[in-house]
């Protein structure tokens, strides 16, 4: 089985959207990539990048530095949406993600260069 795992056009994204400070696309929640419409090939390599950064930390890590960082950059005077675009895991999977050999060359860790 190829991993992550992707189901498009589910109801997920739209529903966690009301508690978010963005409108959720497409969300990561571990193996498993839900998505509100058909994703593109971008997305799928930023949700990609995502399923590596939860591996990297043990999932529990990654559900718990995401939303640490997330309050970091809003107490540092960021609005909720420049918050989420500053989370160095966004930043990694946004910078690389219409790059289609960038699993094959991605250092592990590699979103500690953008802390």
């Amino acid at each position: 089985m190829k991993l992550p795992i992707f189901f498009e056009n589910s109801q997920i994204p739209v529903i966690l959207s009301y508690v978010s400070p963005i409108e959720i696309g497409a969300i990561s929640l571990g193996i498993f990539v839900f998505s509100r419409g058909v994703m593109s090939d971008g997305t799928k390599m930023h949700e990609t990048i995502h399923y590596k950064q939860y591996l990297e930390l043990g999932f529990v890590g990654f559900l718990i530095l995401y939303p640490a960082f997330w309050f970091m950059n809003l107490a540092s005077g960021l609005s909720g949406a420049e918050a989420y675009f500053q989370i160095p895991f966004e930043i990694e999977a946004y910078a690389n993600q219409h790059d289609p050999d960038y699993m094959k060359k991605r250092k592990n860790f590699a979103w500690l260069a953008f802390i």
